[in-house]
């Protein structure tokens, strides 16, 4: 591999990293602006004053939990085709 071709993959795994981050970022930060009141969660539960377990179990899956899971999944997958990439072209011989 010629070292142009390396420079553009490093710049490309750079990219595809810092974009997945951006993700979760981003994800975070709808999060805090949607579900907390100065840094504390507030739970979109039902109108009851005093919301059950299972409404504080569900409101924290739907607003936060799931959401970062998914953002966080994702971002765990574009690192790990870069590594797995990477490696793989460590891997081949030169030349090819």
């Amino acid at each position: 591999m010629t070292h142009d071709r390396a420079a553009d993959n490093e710049q490309l795994y750079r990219y595809e990293i810092t974009a997945a981050l951006n993700a979760v970022v981003r994800a975070c930060q709808v999060i805090v602006t949607e579900h907390s009141h100065r840094g504390f969660w507030t739970p979109k539960t039902s109108t009851e004053p005093t919301p059950t377990h299972q409404d504080l179990i569900e409101a924290a899956r739907r607003d936060v939990l799931n959401r970062l899971q998914t953002v966080i999944h994702c971002a765990e997958t574009v690192a790990y085709a870069i590594e797995q990439d990477r490696q793989r072209r460590a891997d081949k011989p030169a030349g090819q």
